[in-house]
């Protein structure tokens, strides 16, 4: 049985607010260094194989576990964050003053669309993500710990789960939706597996939630908060995530409303719907 160990990298300066030079060098906060020793700590056993993204957050983050079992393999495969905003207009800028232009490129909804040089089209970054599966199947290693990015690992997700049979323009919304509502906190991911015998793969939430869920034996933090605050709380770290900041005064209803407005643009909700009321 293969298992895969998919880790999005620890609090970087951008996922903190702070303004970004490139999309690639985006360095580590302090918080998401000891988000990777929390993670490098979480391992029972060493790995076979340890792969990161070549963006320095996911490095910096898999350095921990590195170092922790210096004599595994490391290897930086093709598996970085998409990056479909045109990197030279987006020099020194933060999430929040980037949101119109991501508003912008997903209301194309255009699959094979490329917004400028270096950036990447959504038909090559899902191909990315499915050969970057094909090459974890082909690989001898059993026991891989994989340090990457919220959109590919979303995809990866997506793809195990969903299995679409055309990347088109209905495909790129429903991923759309399917990235603000499975938001992947930092340090946190899933577990795929995939038996000798089986001809794909299987796909669970990884336990660990560095810096979301505060372990106690028996349970989680989670335990001990109302559900339906829960979901407000995940609604609205997804949507900022996502580049939609939500004010201060009724974020539950905010996120609500952005939720169907992306089902409408992505017509799975009629705009005269009786949802859209609140």
């Amino acid at each position: 049985m293969k298992h895969v160990r998919l880790i999005r990298h620890g609090e970087s300066a951008a996922n903190a607010g702070q303004p970004s030079l490139d999309h690639a060098s985006i360095p580590l906060t302090p918080k998401g260094v000891e988000q990777a020793r929390q993670v490098a700590g979480s391992f029972a056993q060493a790995p076979d194989l340890i792969v990161a993204s070549p963006f320095s957050r996911a490095q910096a983050t898999a350095m921990q576990t590195v170092a922790a079992f210096p004599s595994v393999p490391f290897e930086i495969w093709p598996i970085h964050e998409f990056t479909y905003l045109e990197p030279a207009r987006c020099i020194n800028t933060t999430v929040a003053q980037r949101r119109a232009w991501v508003e912008g490129y997903w209301a194309k909804s255009d699959p094979a669309f490329t917004d400028g040089e270096g950036a990447e089209s959504f038909l090559d970054f899902i191909s990315r993500g499915q050969s970057f599966l094909d090459r974890l199947a082909e690989h001898p290693a059993q026991d891989i710990a994989v340090f990457s990015h919220g959109q590919l690992i979303n995809a990866v997700a997506w793809l195990i789960e969903c299995r679409p049979q055309k990347i088109d323009g209905q495909a790129m919304a429903v991923w759309r939706e399917y990235e603000i509502t499975h938001h992947v906190p930092n340090c946190s991911g899933y577990k795929l597996t995939k038996h000798p015998d089986d001809a794909g793969w299987r796909v669970s939430p990884e336990e660990l939630r560095v810096g979301v869920t505060q372990r106690v034996p028996g349970r989680s933090y989670q335990a001990f908060r109302v559900p339906e605050r829960v979901l407000i709380e995940e609604r609205a770290q997804a949507l900022s995530a996502a580049g939609y900041p939500l004010p201060d005064d009724d974020p539950a209803m905010y996120a609500e409303q952005r939720l169907l407005e992306a089902k409408e643009a992505a017509g799975l909700l009629p705009s005269h719907s009786p949802g859209r009321k609140l």
